[in-house]
């Protein structure tokens, strides 16, 4: 490939949308593939699709956004799904139907070569990628990592089993205490994760330097009339990885100059995903 690339690793979802009756793809893995400034690096997106309508719409919209899946495999499954209702552009959970969460056999010679390569490696918490990120980092590859919003991703004890393998977190407070972002942050911290990202919908998220213990307040671009909120926070952070990368691969080289330039290249990147129904479009009509 003649340039970088990133590999979004593990979980994939179609987004049934009840009160639209229309299906979209996504998944974080899926949307950080996708939503990797495509005009700086090139993507992977590495995940079992199944074998049904589903599966083949995940797969053809990453095709259409030229995102490699090359390394991808098919199962025999069903797609994992949500169903949501979206109300002046947000997004509003009813229920879920859980997939497998099956990652492909990451043993194959070419595939550990193009991971190896890769500028960072995407996973989350969804993926059920717990142990293959250890392996992953152990070989000396960046790992950018979402632990959702959550609260049982964010406890002690799951924290001090994926935190020491993830360079670049991301945690939603949505729902947390309000001593939670301290208490992650410090825990983090003793990790050796190097950035630390925290989001709160619409307010400014806030991103930590751990080398340096310095704190950075990003910028929220303000939509009175957002179209669809899903897929922003993904937006944002696949920007912000990817942009911080760009500018120092060894995170502990990164000026205040180059993180509040990507904080604000971040924001107005989700800021488009806003002005678009589904995480990345690619809607069907659903028919059953």
């Amino acid at each position: 490939m003649s340039k970088n690339y990133v590999v979004g690793l593990g979980d994939n979802v179609v987004d049934y949308y009840q009160n639209q009756n229309v299906k979209y793809p996504g998944g974080n893995a899926v949307n950080f593939s996708v939503f990797a400034p495509k005009q700086i690096v090139d993507s992977y997106y590495v995940g079992s699709l199944a074998k049904d309508d589903d599966g083949e719409l995940i797969l053809n919209s990453l095709k259409e956004e030229n995102v490699n899946t090359s390394f991808c495999n098919r199962i025999n499954a069903q797609t994992e799904k949500t169903f949501v209702n979206i109300v002046n552009g947000d997004r509003q959970f009813i229920d879920s139907i859980r997939g497998t969460r099956q990652l492909p056999p990451l043993d194959e010679p070419n595939l550990i070569k193009m991971l190896d390569s890769a500028m960072v490696v995407y996973s989350a918490c969804h993926a059920n990628s717990e142990n293959v990120i250890a392996k992953l980092h152990k070989r000396g590859i960046i790992i950018a990592y979402d632990f959702s919003e959550m609260a049982k991703y964010h406890t002690a004890e799951y924290l001090n089993k994926v935190a020491q393998n993830v360079d670049i977190a991301q945690f939603s407070l949505s729902e947390a205490k309000d001593d939670d972002m301290e208490r992650i942050l410090m825990q983090c911290i003793k990790l050796n994760t190097a950035l630390v990202l925290f989001t709160n919908g619409g307010k400014p998220p806030l991103l930590f330097d751990c080398n340096h213990r310095k704190k950075y307040v990003g910028q929220v671009q303000y939509d009175p009339e957002p179209i669809d909120t899903m897929g922003a926070g993904d937006t944002f952070f696949a920007n912000l990885v990817v942009y911080l990368l760009t500018k120092a691969k060894n995170l502990k080289n990164l000026s205040e100059g180059d993180i509040n330039e990507t904080l604000t290249k971040a924001a107005l990147a989700a800021a488009k995903t806003i002005r678009q129904k589904g995480s990345f479009g690619h809607g069907t009509k659903i028919t059953r």
